[in-house]
């Protein structure tokens, strides 16, 4: 009888070991389960926050010196950006009237090539209306090369359609570029015409 319950008593712990590493196991897959589970979830949110994150970058373009120009109003950013556009090789640089101006505030030529730019101060990013203006407006006034310049930078949109129609696209990165060329800076208050 001794050796039955010897027997018993040895299979009672081996059963209990058994259950034990097993328990332990099922632990550790469960451990791995929950962090895939957690990278996975972690990857997902990465993914779905891209559109987000491209609206905070465009948000964000702003580049360098063309922050500066968020002060100005609209009038004022045309004739600094006409001034702008002078300092950078531009001739015969004008501004269109402020009503009726067809979708161009400035006329200018560069390099046998005359352009009709529309000139955006916003805030955000700029879409296919400016693109659309700037077009049509080149049109209008017989132009060889139609522009759209901002501070900021442009929707997907906006940018598919230049793309499509030849209209060159200048961001806050290009302006900020064209404002170090210049040596000019924004100023409160209005421009005055040079």
């Amino acid at each position: 009888m001794d050796g039955l319950l010897t027997l018993v008593d040895r299979l009672c712990e081996g059963v209990g070991a058994l259950a034990a590493a097993l328990g332990r196991a099922l632990l550790a897959l469960l451990r791995l389960i929950a962090r895939g589970l957690l990278a996975l979830v972690r990857l997902l949110a990465r993914i779905a926050a891209l559109p987000f994150r491209a609206i905070a970058r465009a948000a964000g373009r702003r580049a360098g010196a063309a922050r500066q120009c968020d002060r100005l109003t609209g009038e004022e950013f045309e004739r600094y950006v006409a001034l702008v556009l002078r300092d950078n090789g531009f001739r015969d640089v004008e501004l269109t009237r402020a009503s009726g101006d067809q979708g161009v505030d400035i006329l200018a030529d560069r390099e046998g090539k005359r352009y009709a730019i529309q000139c955006k101060n916003y805030a955000g990013a700029v879409g296919n209306a400016a693109v659309q203006e700037a077009y049509a407006g080149a049109q209008f006034y017989g132009c060889d090369v139609a522009a759209v310049i901002c501070p900021g930078d442009f929707t997907p949109a906006a940018r598919e359609l230049a793309r499509a129609t030849g209209v060159r696209l200048w961001d806050g990165r290009r302006l900020t570029h064209m404002m170090r060329v210049s040596g000019r800076r924004p100023r409160e208050g209005k421009l005055k015409k040079e």
